[in-house]
């Protein structure tokens, strides 16, 4: 087997795009918002690595052998998993780590780096390994790759075959739907961050386990694909685009108000 190279530059495109549009976001909203803090975009990157790859990852071994074998109670732990954790993990960010500098504005930056981590971790990092898997595939060859990779073990060996059967078969199309997902779920943490920002005000609580449940819902659709409920990618993407939409007229509402607050 040999890899295209067109298949190989979608991936490191991909996967330096990944990095660098988050980047470019956080550097853009701050020199938009000269008062902005920057280090709130490294608590939300903080809050996602430790809440969302750590701890959330933790509870999956134990909870995932449980819930795997009936659709109903994967899709239900699937949706609320990641708001409890990433929810969470922002309104304890707000009220134990931004104490003093809690404001719509460092919400966004916030909610930048939170999800623009997570499509550097989930998306750029994997799309750039993947790249690196190819061309040593094309180095060495398929076999050579796979004895050295398993270590000759039989049905280790089936499991990497697929993994670079799946790689082989990549795209800039279908890579550039992955990074249209990224950045519809990197707004769409920039909407949770302020609405959770909000929380963590006197009064606002209640906006808390709402935003538990907005994203839960938004993941609803994500884990149905997964479990073959849902088996078409317009069937994920359009709620997804939609429900981002819907709750960017809260959050964008909450940094208007408090921008004439500010000017007054």
């Amino acid at each position: 087997m040999n890899i295209s190279g067109s298949t190989i530059a979608a991936l490191v495109v991909g996967g330096l795009l990944a990095i660098i549009i988050p980047i470019a976001a956080i550097i853009v909203y701050k020199r938009r918002r000269k008062d902005a803090w920057l280090i709130s975009a490294l608590i939300g990157a903080g809050t996602f690595l430790v809440f969302a790859l750590i701890l959330e990852q933790i509870l999956h071994t134990v909870m995932l052998p449980v819930v795997s074998g009936n659709k109903i109670l994967y899709c239900i732990y699937g949706c609320l998993a990641a708001g409890v954790f990433e929810e969470t993990g922002r309104f304890i960010a707000y009220k134990a780590f931004m104490k003093n500098h809690r404001s719509a504005q460092n919400a966004v930056m916030m909610g930048l780096g939170h999800g623009g981590f997570e499509a550097m971790a989930l998306l750029g990092a994997g799309l750039l390994s993947n790249a690196l898997v190819a061309v040593n595939v094309n180095a060495v060859g398929l076999d050579v790759f796979v004895e050295q990779a398993t270590m000759g073990n039989a049905e280790l060996a089936e499991t990497v075959r697929l993994q670079i059967d799946a790689i082989a078969q990549s795209g800039f199309g279908s890579i550039a739907l992955g990074l249209f997902e990224r950045m519809i779920a990197m707004a769409f943490h920039v909407c949770m961050s302020v609405i959770v920002y909000k929380s963590a005000q006197k009064g606002k609580f209640i906006l808390f386990p709402a935003a538990i449940l907005l994203h839960a819902l938004l993941d609803s659709v994500a884990v149905m694909y997964q479990v073959g409920v849902i088996t078409s990618l317009s069937s994920v993407y359009i709620p997804m685009v939609i429900m981002t939409a819907a709750v960017a007229v809260p959050a964008y509402k909450i940094v208007k108000s408090e921008k004439r607050v500010e000017a007054q």
